[in-house]
């Protein structure tokens, strides 16, 4: 399979304990078994226990009837969920079906392949990328801009790369549901690669001081436009876990 810009149902909206949560992410079939990846943070707390119980998958085309829509329920505290210790990814193995149920199979869905992925070394400065997932801070109910349960594509660059922090940066913005997303190098429009997942928005911070009383400040943080992305160079190392 060639990934290309007419089908991106491979892009997963992953929605924790119905709706307390979300997250986007991708649906990647290794060794003939399917896996959900997405940025560790979105499953997994700080501590290291998974974040909610009850995870809902839907892979939507973004221009797809909704029963054309693929969606999973998965038990999280039951099943295999593989993360890394030092990077902010994470998958999910669905090799055992004892513990998730496809309440509806969709249509023309589409997965994700080794082929279909680059490593960071083959990354450039200033190569266009797109960035897909699945924004849901940006919906407003009542106000219908954008349906919630399909992928919203965002075009930028490479802006950065840190070799010794294994991450890039891109200048697309990057909202609370992006994350796990997946990032694609758009350089050639008839075969799309995979090149990573967003991490974190970076922010641009902002601090008041009273001019009266200087111990009496205030931040404010809003978004700088760039976004942290971690590279797919040890996902198979997690597999074969």
């Amino acid at each position: 399979m060639t990934l290309g810009i007419d089908n991106f149902t491979y892009a997963t909206f992953l929605s924790l304990d119905y709706g307390k949560s979300s997250g986007s992410g991708f649906s990647l079939r290794y060794r003939d078994c399917e896996y959900i990846v997405t940025a560790k943070h979105v499953l997994i707390k700080e501590n290291g226990d998974i974040r909610e119980n009850t995870l809902l998958v839907t892979s939507q085309n973004y221009i797809g009837e909704l029963d054309d829509a693929r969606t999973i329920e998965i038990e999280l505290d039951a099943i295999n969920v593989i993360f890394s210790e030092t990077e902010d990814i994470a998958v999910i193995s669905l090799g055992n079906n004892e513990h998730y149920n496809i309440q509806q199979e969709g249509n023309n869905i589409v997965q994700v392949t080794v082929d279909d992925i680059s490593k960071l070394e083959d990354i450039q400065i200033s190569n266009d990328v797109l960035l897909v997932g699945f924004p849901t801070s940006l919906y407003m109910e009542g106000a219908k801009f954008f349906d919630i349960n399909r992928p919203l594509l965002r075009k930028g660059i490479i802006a950065g790369i840190n070799e010794k922090d294994n991450t890039f940066i891109i200048d697309c913005p990057a909202y609370y549901g992006n994350s796990g997303g997946p990032v694609l190098d758009s350089t050639d429009k008839n075969d799309l690669k995979i090149i990573g997942l967003v991490s974190r928005y970076i922010p641009f911070v902002t601090e008041w001081r009273n001019n009266r009383e200087q111990s009496f400040s205030r931040q404010e943080f809003s978004n700088s436009g760039y976004a942290v992305c971690i590279p797919l160079d040890n996902i198979f190392e997690l597999l074969k876990k």
